[in-house]
């Protein structure tokens, strides 16, 4: 009997202090979850602005071939930047070949530099191809270019 009535005595929490402490952990979890979707969309709204101004910047890059030939799978292909504006990458990659490779170079041309590159390919992608692409990107960010299509050159193989 002593045992029923100590059972008896235990309180649990009354429904209002329940439904007050619900309500404050759904308010809390909801504001949390504002605050991080803020900044996520101010985040991706900045790389977006980025990515938009870098792509501006890609009607203002001019390149031009100096000289380009190929001897097995090894070519040499010297570009002249025509522009202030440094090109951060370059994708070269073969034309008029089903098959057709493509070799990317990171290294960097400066504003009014002529430098040479030496893209590398497979000798039977290289044997009948009359030209290669080549497509300057900019960076955007460490590791994020933005390929400048639109200014892409052709250089026969001569």
């Amino acid at each position: 009997m002593i045992k029923k009535m100590l059972i008896n005595r235990k309180k649990g929490i009354s429904p209002l202090i329940a439904t007050v402490l619900l309500i404050g952990l759904t308010i809390s979890i909801a504001l949390l979850a504002i605050l991080w979707g803020k900044n996520y969309i101010e985040e991706l709204a900045q790389k977006r602005g980025l990515l938009a101004e870098k792509q501006q910047q890609c009607n203002s890059v001019e390149i031009t071939s100096v000289k380009a030939e190929c001897t097995g799978g090894n070519c040499i292909v010297v570009l002249k930047n025509k522009r202030e504006m440094k090109i951060n990458k370059f994708v070269f990659r073969i034309t008029g070949q089903e098959k057709g490779g493509a070799f990317e170079s990171s290294e960097s041309l400066n504003a009014l530099e002529v430098k040479q590159y030496n893209p590398q390919f497979i000798e039977d992608e290289i044997k009948d191809a009359k030209s290669i692409d080549v497509i300057p990107h900019l960076r955007v960010a460490p590791g994020h270019y933005v390929p400048c299509s639109q200014q892409s050159i052709k250089v026969n193989i001569g």
